[in-house]
């Protein structure tokens, strides 16, 4: 049975619900770690305490890296799992998820890492940066490791993704430190204008792409990750092939 290390990342509360669809995870062997900022009654609670100055994503990192540093062990177990506390899955989510073979899957809020993959390219390391959850990604897409940052092949979950606009505009430096072209950015942008058009809240929301872009802006001439170019030219090749099969009207 697969062995499973799981953070489950709290503020001062959960929903039992959430946290059980969890907990009852089907087809692997977990051990839970609710991470949180402030004492919460449940077993296996880890309390880390992070200046609350700090940006969101930050004290993520800080409090993931903290609790990595205490039970992580690649030898222990076979693949961590990171999961925000509004999330629910369906009772085999996380088997379903190691079934894709893959070495980094998941959207960010629910996210599955091989152990050894983890090792050696992460150095059991969380990053600390703007976007934490979208590096792993990024970087892994880079490498060739995976062949979508954002897949389409997984079981639909239920969370809440209503982010601060400032969480949004340092997304967008995120964004150009990764080496997304000005392109992409602006395609983003057109988006978020069609889904408010169309008045569809499930996708990009228009006034946070609108941060977004600013915050991209705002990177102009700053140093990006070693792994820029790279990361540029794949994103471009993958969208040119994805563009060139729609039809013209379905673009954006």
């Amino acid at each position: 049975m697969f062995r499973i290390l799981t953070l489950y990342l709290a503020k001062d509360s959960i929903n039992k619900k959430r946290y059980d669809s969890v907990r009852l995870q089907k087809g692997v062997e977990q051990k839970i770690i609710v991470v949180s900022a402030k004492k919460i009654e449940i077993p296996n609670n880890l309390v880390v305490e992070v200046p609350e100055k700090y940006p969101l994503p930050i004290r993520v990192g800080l409090s993931i890296n903290y609790a990595l540093q205490a039970y992580w062990s690649p030898k222990k177990y076979d693949y961590l799992f990171k999961i925000d506390n509004d999330v629910l899955i369906k009772p085999n989510y996380i088997f379903h998820l190691i079934s894709k073979n893959r070495p980094i899957i998941g959207p960010g809020c629910a996210m599955l890492i091989d152990g050894r993959f983890f090792e050696k390219k992460y150095g059991n390391r969380w990053p600390i940066c703007y976007c934490d959850d979208m590096y792993m990604k990024a970087y892994a897409f880079t490498l060739d490791f995976i062949e979508d940052i954002w897949e389409k092949d997984l079981m639909p979950i239920v969370y809440e993704y209503n982010p601060e606009n400032y969480r949004e505009y340092i997304y967008g430096k995120e964004y150009y430190k990764f080496g997304a072209p000005f392109w992409y950015i602006c395609i983003h942008l057109i988006a978020s204008v069609k889904n408010f058009l169309l008045r569809r809240p499930d996708r990009i929301p228009f006034v946070g792409s609108i941060y977004c872009f600013a915050g991209y802006l705002s990177e102009f001439g700053k140093a990006k990750y070693k792994w820029h170019r790279n990361f540029s030219e794949k994103l471009t090749k993958k969208y040119i092939k994805k563009f060139s099969k729609l039809p013209l009207m379905e673009r954006v």
